[in-house]
């Protein structure tokens, strides 16, 4: 078992969850994915939740299929941080920089507003199009301490630093968080978003368990992040994004920034709620299992009553749902999802074929399985008239139902 990623201790296993095909590894062709041990772990040092085994991020990050601009949830989460942003005192002149930049829907739209000067980092070369029909300046690489010199050379010094949903999914954060204080002004602010573990814990969201997602993040570990090197965190928000999130702003040590008083108040929730407890963590790999169970259940009865079953969205947590549940295309018979990149395709490691949502009122499903739980509001707006003409929804956060 490899240790800890932030501090190097000691890791404690809290659950192992098998095997699983990578989720991001949608095929044209149906054939059989390799699968890879995946468990949750537990630093005895500092506390920090991640899994132990890491995959080379080539195979996991340079032909993404996940698209920000795909979802109208996710442009409005980018709306509210441009919003925000204007407390901070953005101005024309500002230099971004977003880490993970994706397919350039933020740094497109922060531009149109205030019109600064920008910048993208993502290492998915089949992104790169969308990137220059938005004429977005970017690097296709992964971030890293050694980038940031290359970056230095060339822009120096960056007034906003922006990493939405990438903390999570890098081998060795630290390597993120020091190459934002070499590149972040002196009174520069460095904002992350990314998914609570408070959350992933309360609401039984183990879908999150997948090799793309290395780490589970408390604000106590990014706060640690941050101090290791040279940063701290200056206020904190909570925001809907990934079934819940924490959006973290930091600045430099020396910064004059004031602390709000909404850091510590999150700190101290973390505690009381057990996330810095291996005993009460251990307690999750109970109601993972339990889940699963009933998950299974639910499914087997309906497909015994000869219901048809589809799953709305081809998430990275609705593929480890699938997989952790066996879940697969003898008990679906299809999965719907509105990215193009997936469609046609087959869902790893359970072979379910992908289609666009609009031949739903042709294949007439009884029943969807809502995979993109996340999104619920906006998924069940769209399809008005399944629900009219008699279909249900399947939900599974925090326990399995029909709604």
């Amino acid at each position: 078992m490899s240790n800890c990623r932030i501090c190097g201790g000691e890791l404690q296993k809290i659950i192992n969850l098998g095997k699983i095909a990578l989720v991001g590894n949608f095929e044209k062709q149906l054939k059989k994915l390799k699968k890879y041990k995946i468990s949750l772990n537990f630093c005895k040092i500092c506390k920090h939740v991640q899994i132990s085994e890491i995959i080379k991020p080539n195979l996991l990050f340079k032909n993404y299929l996940w698209e920000t601009g795909v979802s109208r949830s996710n442009i409005d989460l980018i709306k509210d941080l441009i919003k925000k942003l204007k407390k901070y005192n953005i101005k024309n002149d500002s230099k971004i920089l977003e880490i993970a930049c994706n397919d350039g829907s933020f740094l497109n739209l922060i531009r149109k507003k205030f019109k600064c000067s920008v910048l993208g980092v993502d290492p998915a070369r089949n992104l790169k199009t969308n990137l220059k029909k938005f004429k977005i300046p970017s690097i296709i690489d992964f971030f890293d301490y050694e980038l940031s010199n290359k970056i230095k050379k060339r822009y120096k010094f960056f007034n906003f630093i922006i990493a939405r949903n990438v903390i999570a999914h890098v081998p060795n954060p630290n390597e993120i968080f020091s190459g934002v204080n070499n590149l972040l002004s002196d009174n520069g602010i460095f904002i992350i978003e990314v998914p609570h573990l408070e959350n992933i814990y309360k609401d039984n969201q183990y879908d999150n368990v997948f090799h793309e997602h290395i780490g589970f993040h408390s604000l106590k570990s990014i706060i640690d992040l941050s101090s290791r090197n040279n940063l701290r965190v200056f206020n904190i928000e909570k925001i809907k994004s990934q079934g819940g999130s924490i959006r973290c702003y930091i600045c430099k040590k020396n910064s004059n920034k004031n602390i709000d008083r909404k850091v510590n108040k999150i700190l101290s929730n973390e505690k009381k709620t057990g996330l810095f407890s291996f005993t009460k963590l251990k307690k999750f790999k109970f109601r993972i299992q339990t889940h699963i169970i009933k998950m299974q259940k639910l499914i087997n009865q309906l497909k015994r009553r000869k219901n048809k079953i589809s799953i709305y969205g081809a998430s990275g947590k609705g593929q480890a749902l699938l997989q952790f549940c066996k879940l697969n295309s003898k008990k679906i018979d299809f999965a719907f999802d509105k990215s193009k990149l997936k469609q046609n395709c087959f869902t790893p490691g359970t072979y379910i074929k992908i289609e666009n949502p609009d031949k739903i009122n042709i294949m007439k499903p009884d029943y969807l399985l809502l995979l993109s739980w996340n999104i619920k509001e906006e998924i069940l707006k769209q399809e008005k008239n399944f629900i009219k003409n008699g279909g249900k929804f399947i939900t599974h956060v925090p326990y399995p139902k029909i709604i």
